[in-house]
This record gives structure tokens, sequence and C-alpha cells, in this order.
């Protein structure tokens, strides 16, 4: 076979290979089944009747013109609306619409109401409208409704659109497609960098590139998550929590171990890649808020602050720079309030006025503590920075309880309703006769009210 002959027999199974996508696209355009209930009246006049059954063949024709297999609803005792839950359960396998007529005034009112094939979300369409304009408006409120559905057909909410000043805004998909880039991208970089430091070489030409490449793949990953996914911008910095403060944890670490240089990238790595698993799957089980992301960054940095304070008290200097109580506790604090936050329901603005309650507890505690600082005892020093440490931490603690006490929501008991009568009664004897299936009459006594 020479190279033409190749060639030909490329561009044949090329073209077999397309071809057979598109029928197999057309085969299953044409397997999406639709169920279409008669049309449902809002009035009992015969020209209403006769408007009727022209929406039913209106319709019938334009399921058809779209693409879907009719499936008639056989039955039909009635031509009462079914419930929204019933159109919902029949939605399993294939698209339901329930249209319904009545008049408003002299017009006509047209309402049509379609389920996606396993959607839990009803689409709704009214319109009132002219007779002479039911052909055309019916037939274009039902290819929007599926339109529509079939962009949505993952979504389990619905959008909702806000009308402002004449204006159409519609929520974005994945709103913390920014942040959660960003962080990817310099996560990403990181890495490359990491990777590069931890062979020992220093050349340039190998970083850069290196950097440049996962910072890249870092961008592309996320672009493919939030396209995937719906990233919330409470869950694009949770993420950012999972992936930073155990970064610096394992940098930390390595330092006060004596880790050598280039090794020490690695374990900043490999905290990294344990805090974004740890997010994710914490993510997996429902969606972070802006305060959920928030309380995790909040307890990495209290968590670094306090262990750094807790390892200067325990050795009673403040000379040197406390690498091993900054690693344990930046660590731990976020992976112990990132657990929380997941167990709890705390604004965004709740929590910053927790970390200011912690904040302003901190250099409290530091200045009441303070003239322990002043006494000129060398042999008392360590205790007395000790005192001052220990100050410190205790003030972020108080402060910050202090803060999410005095920042609980109010609780108020419902108000009562005016006229409403009170639930103790006086109790009223009362003695009627009574007469049973039988004929026969008795007399029957008791007591009514309301304890």
């Amino acid at each position: 076979m020479n190279a033409d002959d190749r060639r030909r027999a490329r561009r044949s199974a090329f073209a077999t290979c397309i071809a057979c996508l598109v029928a197999f696209r057309a085969a299953t355009a044409r397997a999406e089944g639709a169920t279409l209930y008669p049309t449902a009246l809002g009035g009992a006049d015969a020209a209403l009747q006769e408007r009727a059954l022209e929406v039913d063949a209106i319709l019938r024709e334009a399921v058809q013109d779209l693409g879907l297999d009719l499936r008639l609803e056989a039955a039909r005792p009635s031509r009462a609306p079914r419930s929204e839950i019933d159109l919902v359960e029949a939605a399993r396998a294939a698209w339901v619409v329930a249209p319904s007529l009545s008049r408003s005034g002299t017009r006509l009112r047209l309402r049509l109401v379609a389920v996606a094939p396993r959607s839990r979300v009803l689409l709704v369409r009214v319109q009132d409208l002219a007779s002479k304009e039911l052909e055309v408006r019916s037939v274009t409120m039902l290819r929007d409704l599926v339109q529509k559905g079939r962009g949505s057909e993952r979504e389990e909410e619905p959008r909702v659109a806000l009308e402002e000043h004449g204006t159409r805004l519609v929520p974005t998909r994945s709103d913390g497609r920014a942040v959660l880039a960003l962080n990817a991208a310099a996560l990403g970089g990181y890495i490359g960098f990491s990777l590069q430091r931890a062979t020992g070489s220093d050349d340039p030409r190998l970083l850069y590139p290196l950097t440049a490449l996962g910072a890249g793949l870092g961008f592309g990953t996320s672009m493919i998550v939030a396209d995937e996914w719906e990233i919330g911008t409470g869950d694009a910095w949770y993420l950012s929590a999972g992936a930073w403060w155990p970064t610096f944890s394992g940098l930390l670490l390595s330092a006060s171990y004596d880790v050598e240089a280039g090794d020490r990238y690695i374990y900043g790595l490999v905290g990294a890649t344990s805090g974004v698993a740890a997010a994710t799957l914490a993510l997996s089980f429902e969606p972070a808020s802006e305060g959920d992301a928030l309380m995790a960054h909040s307890g990495g940095f209290f968590g670094l602050l306090l262990g750094g304070v807790t390892e200067l008290a325990v050795r009673g200097e403040t000379d040197s720079t406390p690498t091993l109580g900054m690693g344990y506790g930046s660590g731990a604090g976020v992976l112990l309030f990132g657990a929380l936050a997941t167990q709890t329901e705390l604004g965004a603005s709740r929590v910053l006025m927790v970390d200011l309650g912690a904040s302003l507890g901190a250099l409290t505690g530091a200045a009441l503590a303070s003239p322990a600082l002043l006494v000129d005892d060398e042999g008392s020093r360590n205790v007395r920075d000790s005192i001052w440490l220990g100050s410190i931490a205790a003030g972020t603690v108080a402060g910050a309880a202090l803060a999410f006490w005095l920042t609980e929501p109010a609780t108020t008991a419902a108000p009562k309703k005016p006229g409403a009568v009170p639930e103790r009664m006086a109790a009223v004897p009362f003695v009627a006769p009574e007469v049973t299936p039988f004929g026969e009459t008795t007399i029957v006594a008791g007591a009514a009210g309301r304890w």
C-alpha cells in the first residue's frame, strides 16, 4: 500500500467515525421521550374547550419538532391538573409537559409546566395572549422551556433571575472561580518550585519553566473543576485554607528539625497535598460558606500564634523563633477549626468579630503583664517572660470567648396573636341527650375546656 492509499484509508476511517458519532447523536436525541398531558381547563365554556383541543394538537406537533418521542398520557379520566409532585415523579425517564388554559379578561392565559428527565425542577411559563396568537406563542413557550431544561438538567436548584431597573441579572455558575484559579495557580507554581529545589539544582533555566508549568497546570485544573462542579466563594477560600496553612506547617516543622534546605519544600508539598485532600473530602459532604472558610483561616492563624507563644513560654525566652510550636499550631489549628466549621453555621461577620475579640484579648493580656518585663533581674527573666507569654495566650482565648458570647444571636419569643384564646381555661360542665344508632336516647355528661 503506497502513501496515497494510506491517506485515503485514514480519511475513510475518519469519515466513518464522524458519521457514526452523528448517527449516535441523532439516535440519542430521538430516544429522548416526552409525556404530554391534556390541557387543563380553567373554565367550563365551550369556546375554551375548543381552544384547549387546539393547544393539544399544537403541542403534539411541537414536541415532535423538538426531537422528542411523544408519549401521550394514557389515563385521562378528567382535565383536572396534576399535582407538582406527580409531575416530578413522572419525569424520572422522560420529559413531562402539562399545559393549562384559562381566561384572563378578554384574553387567554396559557400556562406550561415542564420537567426535564431526572430533574426535580419545575420549569414554568405563563403568558396572556389573544386567540390568533395561540399557535405561535405556545410553540415558542414550549421551545424555551425545553431549551432551558436541556441546559440545566444537572442543576439541583433553579437559578433565580432578578429584575433591577429593567436589567436581567442571572447568578453566574461557580462564583468562586477567580479565587480558586488564583490559589490553584500559586499552589501549582509552588509545586514546580519545590520539585526543582528538591533536585538540588539552582539553574534558573530549569527553575522558571517548572514554576510556570506548575502555575499553568494549576490554573487549567481550576477552570476544569469550576466548570464541572459548582464552586462557591466559600468553597474556594476553604480549599485555600486547606492548601496554605498545612504548607506553612510543613515548612516550619522542617526548619525546626534541621531538615536540609532542598528537602524542606517537600515537607510543605506533603502538607499542601494532605490539606487539599482533607478540604476536598469535607466539601464532598456539604458546601462551605464564607463563614466556614474564614473560620478555617482563623484557626490556622491563631493556631500559629498560640503555638509559637506556647513554645516560647515553655522555653522561658523570647530570643529565638518558635518554628516548632508555630508549625504544630498552624497545622492543628486549621485541622481543628476546619472540621469544626463543617458542624457549625457561623456567619462571616460573627467570625470576624470573634477574631477581633481574640486579637484585642491578646493585646490586653500583653499590656496587663507588661510590668513584669520592667524588673531588671536576670535570675527571674525566664519566669517573667513565661508569665508575659502566658498572659497573651490567656487573653487571646478569653477575648475570643467573650466576643463569641456577645455576638450570640438574640432569641425572642413569638408574639401572641391579638385576641388569641389563652391555653388555660376553666372547664365548662355540660349535660346533653344523645341518640344512639339503635334509636335509644342516652344522657351524656362531661366537661369541655382547654388547659
